[in-house]
């Protein structure tokens, strides 16, 4: 189904999942993989990043892992290169599949309520789109001024406004809810991302390239950038 390799032996993590106890977790795929895996890979991503921002369900998550580890998570194993970690922030480790390493992680999402959706050819349930959106606007408050990032979460949050924004815009209940956490800094570090996108070119050519970003999103980074000028 997935066309990039690296995206195929994540699916394949995805399909050792136990479904079940992630949906009773409220626990759902997120981040900038599960975004790329749904909107025709324009890029590639190499981690696996969940997001649980229930109590309960992340309780849950603590009793399946304990001395278990994330093969606790597992219908059936898959080989792990570390220890898993757990605490009250996330439980964490490093997947093998193919003789490839994938980090894995959970993340125990306090800053905002997030909800889950089923996607066509997913195995696993996903952050819905509100919920990824606002995700991403926090991510860019977070590190967008890190250079080291690429500015992925504000060339991911361009390509995902154009596919399921509001009229090609970031959709105001993602702005709202992203600001509930931040504030204002949501807006401040949107701009930044963008201006530094827009005006400075080789640097913009080198995250296109290190992201491997397909030709169609970047006509649609490329235009949306454009457009940003006026």
């Amino acid at each position: 189904m997935f066309e990039r390799e690296h995206h195929r032996r994540i699916a394949s993590v995805l399909a050792a999942l136990d479904a079940t106890l992630l949906e009773q977790s409220r626990c759902w795929f997120g981040g900038g993989t599960a975004i790329a895996m749904q909107l025709g890979e324009y890029r590639e991503s190499v981690d696996i990043d969940f997001l649980c921002a229930d109590r309960d369900g992340y309780r849950l998550l603590r009793s399946a892992v304990f001395g278990r580890g994330v093969q606790g998570l597992m219908r059936y194993p898959v080989r792990e290169l570390r220890e898993s970690r757990a605490d009250q922030y996330g439980i964490r480790s490093v997947l093998e599949v193919e003789g490839v390493p994938i980090k894995f992680e959970i993340v125990r999402e306090a800053r905002i309520d997030l909800a889950g959706s089923q996607v066509s050819g997913m195995p696993v349930g996903c952050v819905d789109r509100m919920g990824l959106f606002a995700e991403k606007l926090l991510a860019n408050v977070d590190r967008g001024l890190d250079r080291s990032t690429l500015s992925r979460d504000a060339l991911d949050l361009i390509v995902m406004q154009q596919a399921w924004g509001d009229a090609g815009e970031l959709p105001k209940s993602a702005w709202m809810l992203a600001e509930s956490a931040y504030g204002d800094a949501i807006g401040k570090g949107w701009r930044v991302a963008i201006e530094r996108l827009r005006d400075e070119p080789d640097y913009r050519v080198r995250c296109l390239d290190a992201l491997d970003i397909k030709p169609d999103a970047r006509t649609c980074i490329e235009d949306f950038l454009g457009r940003s000028r006026s």
